[in-house]
């Protein structure tokens, strides 16, 4: 939800409780001031009627009293112990053929030892109209306040955000592939510029740093694969000797070997490097079916010397914005490891549809948790020549790019899938 919908649907909501309330509180102190004037109209009424009830001396049938609404007179045998002064009602109203609301005031008057009730009703048609008519302004007032603060809190907004929404979009161009310190304009409001000064020095120390780790990795890189170079051509040299016993021998392939080895672990944890501090930028659209045929040839004569059986089942042939060095290394990776870790004679299949691959190889169980499969060092059947790194590396290229990756073991066959979307 954007910043301006969810601030005006805060004020909105608490406008609307505020404004109904007060439109309910007038309604009922109108209400309460009409019925306030009827009620001492009755009294008026009710003085004027007891005055003449007193005087005259006649029947009460032949009283003519004049009077705004209704009077009604019944001799009753006593005065009720409590009794309800002022009360609503309703009168059925011939001519319209509808109720009518009245309020009444009830009393008793003595005469000649008799006990007479009167009551006297007033029509409240008008004062209802009259409220009605006051609750249908006022409600027409809030809604033309509201929806006139709507549009003034709009245009306010987009004026007083507009620093605030080309800081955002400064931020979301901002891009470590050309690198440029961000600089913002001075703004009108003080905290904008705190914020974008701190911005500033945010992005410069981002580039220092990327600058200084992208120098780090290519020195350690360098650094590092020159004397184990070095090591691996003198172990060569060594290894063509033909005056070493069979013991020397062992020695100096061991040497040559862990060189090797040595060498693989530094490149790969350089790379991961790389990708856990997002230094792989330039991306392209790669056609991961071709990618795949390019590997699966590269690997032909391993697979041949295992005896495997390699089957693709492609269903459509997904593009994917991915770097080419990243998805090379993906790809590798995945192959790699369905061959190393597949039994003589076994076999791999390859799924390929336009979101998900899946590489499905026949094998061993694992001997630890599959949980544990996409760690770092984690290695199938402790198999000494890998150096469970392959799969953790699959895993950080997956996650650079939000990708979805699952194991599951089912019928003797290891199933690797990524899902692209």
């Amino acid at each position: 939800m954007k910043l301006l919908t969810k601030t005006t649907l805060y004020f909105v909501t608490v406008s609307i409780f505020v404004f109904f309330a007060g439109a309910f509180s007038i309604y009922q102190v109108i209400k309460k001031l009409e019925i306030n004037k009827v009620e001492q109209e009755l009294n008026y009424q009710k003085k004027i009627i007891s005055q003449e009830l007193k005087n005259i001396k006649s029947d009460f049938n032949s009283l003519t009293i004049i009077s705004s609404g209704l009077i009604y007179i019944e001799k009753t045998s006593s005065v009720p112990e409590t009794y309800k002064k002022f009360s609503d009602t309703l009168i059925v109203d011939n001519q319209q053929n509808n109720f009518v609301h009245y309020r009444k005031l009830d009393f008793f008057i003595n005469k000649d030892n008799d006990v007479y009730k009167v009551s006297i009703l007033k029509s409240l048609m008008e004062s209802n109209y009259l409220i009605e008519k006051v609750a249908l302004i006022v409600t027409s007032m809030v809604f033309f306040f509201l929806l006139t603060v709507f549009y003034i809190y709009k245009y306010f907004f987009s004026q007083i955000w507009s620093d605030f929404f080309y800081t955002m979009n400064e931020i979301r161009n901002f891009n470590l592939s050309s690198p440029k310190v961000l600089n913002f304009p001075e703004s009108g409001i003080i905290e904008f510029n705190q914020i974008n000064k701190d911005l500033e020095k945010m992005s410069k120390r981002i580039i220092n740093d990327f600058n200084g780790l992208k120098e780090y990795t290519a020195n350690l890189t360098h650094e590092v694969q020159t004397p184990l170079a070095v090591i691996k051509s003198k172990t060569e040299l060594i290894l063509q000797d033909t005056n070493l016993s069979e013991e020397q021998l062992k020695l100096a392939g061991d040497i040559y070997s862990s060189t090797i080895g040595l060498s693989k672990l530094v490149k790969t944890l350089t790379l991961l490097t790389k990708i856990e501090n997002n230094l792989f930028i330039d991306e392209e659209q790669i056609d991961i079916e071709q990618l795949i045929d390019f590997h699966l040839y590269g690997f032909k004569d391993i697979s041949l010397i295992k005896g495997i059986e390699i089957t693709k089942k492609i269903i459509s042939k997904p593009i994917v914005k991915i770097n080419s060095e990243l998805a090379d290394i993906l790809i590798i990776n995945l192959i790699k490891n369905a061959i190393k870790h597949n039994i003589e004679k076994g076999k791999i299949e390859v799924l390929l549809s336009d979101k998900k691959l899946c590489i499905i190889n026949s094998g061993n169980e694992l001997d630890f948790n599959p949980e544990i499969l996409f760690n770092r060092f984690s290695k199938f059947n402790k198999n000494e020549d890998s150096l469970g790194i392959g799969l953790s590396l699959v895993k950080k290229i997956c996650e650079y790019y939000n990708f979805e990756i699952n194991y599951n073991y089912n019928n003797n066959l290891h199933n690797l899938s990524i899902n692209f979307e």
